[in-house]
């Protein structure tokens, strides 16, 4: 139709009209590429907005977990101190100190008088994280990260996995320590599933060094754990906050 009209303009050499004709095909032209271009970049911000929501519900599963590693990981220093004071009516250190760095032990509450039968079961008590990085795992193979238009928080959601991954190998020390440690406990005829009176485990650190150097070794890796939960449950709510900040922005 445009076409047409342009030719008939031409033969009659209408050039006020031909160049009318020609803005119109212009803007027709531009407004369709806008079109376009906004409807890929709204489709765009519905495929990250899919994907942070989806990072979200991972981040809230870290959170949901953390209160039972974290009371793990308290379990343990617990009752180490309740040996140790017992025993040898001593306090332990309140602060690790390693090569390049110090660790504080966390508060921790008193172990429960119908519980003290029960101190293997603590000492013992080595719950690890699950892995659940599902959503992250979806927008890395999607190829859809450099979507984000956000890099500072594209790069921080990087980071954050790569913090967590850490601690997840970190685990496997932990626990295979503990499993060690088991062990070892069934030449004393010490199973962690004993219910056994406190007074005899008190009793075995005090007659055997290599037992009582396993219970303060568990207790020093329950800092290191607890520590690292600590500041991982601070990273996890923090990149939550902006994961959910953006994907209200873009929604």
């Amino acid at each position: 139709m445009i076409l047409r009209r342009v030719i008939a303009h031409f033969r009659k050499q209408e050039w006020t009209a031909i160049a009318i004709d020609f803005v119109i095909v212009v803007l027709g032209v531009f407004v369709g590429l806008q079109v376009s271009n906004w409807n890929d970049a709204r489709a765009d911000r519905g495929v990250v907005a899919g994907h942070l929501s989806e990072i979200s519900e991972d981040l809230r599963s870290h959170l949901e977990l953390h209160d039972a590693l974290y009371g793990s990981a308290l379990a343990r220093i617990a009752a180490v101190d309740y040996i140790y004071d017992q025993a040898f009516q001593r306090r332990l250190p309140q602060q690790l100190v390693l090569s390049t760095e110090s660790w504080v032990a966390p508060p921790t509450p008193p172990i429960p008088e119908d519980h003290l039968d029960n101190l293997m079961g603590y000492v013992d008590l080595v719950r690890i994280t699950v892995s659940s990085r599902k959503a992250y795992e979806s927008l890395i193979n999607s190829g859809h990260m450099g979507m984000i238009e956000n890099r500072e928080l594209a790069r921080d959601i990087q980071l954050y996995y790569g913090s967590y991954d850490d601690l997840l190998d970190t685990n496997d020390v932990f626990r295979g320590f503990r499993n060690t440690g088991v062990v070892a406990g069934f030449e004393y005829g010490v199973s962690v599933f004993d219910e056994r009176p406190a007074a005899e485990i008190i009793a075995l650190a005090r007659r055997d060094e290599r037992f009582a150097a396993y219970l303060r070794t568990q207790r020093e890796w329950a800092i290191i754990h607890a520590n690292l939960l600590a500041d991982l449950r601070d990273d996890t709510v923090a990149l939550l906050e902006r994961v959910e900040a953006e994907r209200a922005r873009i929604s």
